[in-house]
């Protein structure tokens, strides 16, 4: 009975493996603040890339992978002359605020008669917020003094939907598609542009966090390639 059992079992996984395939691309993002995170932080938009790995079962037409993706939320650049006690000499501070989400994926695809393919999408992953410093005494030369000055993370869902359309010309396993999708998180601290102001008279910088939701409507246009691995 266990040796049927295993052989079913094994049977099952070569017949699921062989009906499936997998898919991957990238996204081109602009991400805008929405809802309370826009009054509180004064709105701001954001730029990324994003990378995915997706595979569906042939005979059913969903989608489930990661999605993993990077961008820069805000920059800021002061050249000053008080960095340092003893020194007159200007320095440029760059300042950039990095935020790298990683999720889950879950993607329907209505079987519909036609070219374009809709869909609609879930996410459930987090968001893990940085802000880097550098230093340097000119725009060519190497950093003298770099760190970071807060992270943070948060959990982060997703709800989106968009339109896959081929790109025929080019190639078949190739799709061209676009989306929109809205994102909300768990409440948490962050630097925005503008946050952290330098105390000469100290030699300190006073970091003013913001805290909230991270409320985001984002535009994407990417590629996508299927039959990935074939």
């Amino acid at each position: 009975m266990k040796k049927l059992l295993l052989l079913g079992i094994t049977l099952f996984l070569i017949h699921s493996a062989s009906a499936q395939f997998f898919l991957g691309g990238g996204h081109l993002n602009g991400s805008s603040s929405i809802g309370k995170l826009r009054e509180d932080v004064r709105g701001f938009f954001y730029p990324s890339v994003s990378g995915f790995l997706l595979y569906e079962f042939e005979t059913n037409p969903l989608q489930i992978g990661v999605d993993f993706g990077y961008g820069i939320y805000g920059t800021d650049l002061e050249k000053r002359t008080d960095l340092f006690a003893g020194s007159n000499d200007e320095l440029r501070l760059r300042r950039n605020n990095n935020i790298i989400t990683g999720m889950l994926v879950m993607r329907y695809l209505p079987l519909l008669n036609t070219k374009y393919t809709p869909f609609i999408e879930a996410q459930f992953g987090g968001n893990y917020l940085y802000t880097r410093y550098k230093i340097r005494a000119t725009i060519d030369e190497e950093a003298f003094e770099a760190g970071t000055e807060h992270t943070q993370w948060a959990l982060a869902y997703r709800f989106g939907a968009g339109v896959q359309f081929p790109a025929d010309w080019w190639d078949q396993n190739i799709k061209f598609e676009i989306k929109t999708t809205y994102q909300s998180s768990n409440e948490i601290q962050f630097l925005t542009r503008g946050d952290v102001i330098y105390l000469p008279d100290e030699g300190v910088f006073d970091y003013q966090l913001q805290r909230g939701q991270l409320q985001f409507l984002t535009f994407s246009v990417g590629i996508i390639v299927y039959d990935l691995f074939y």
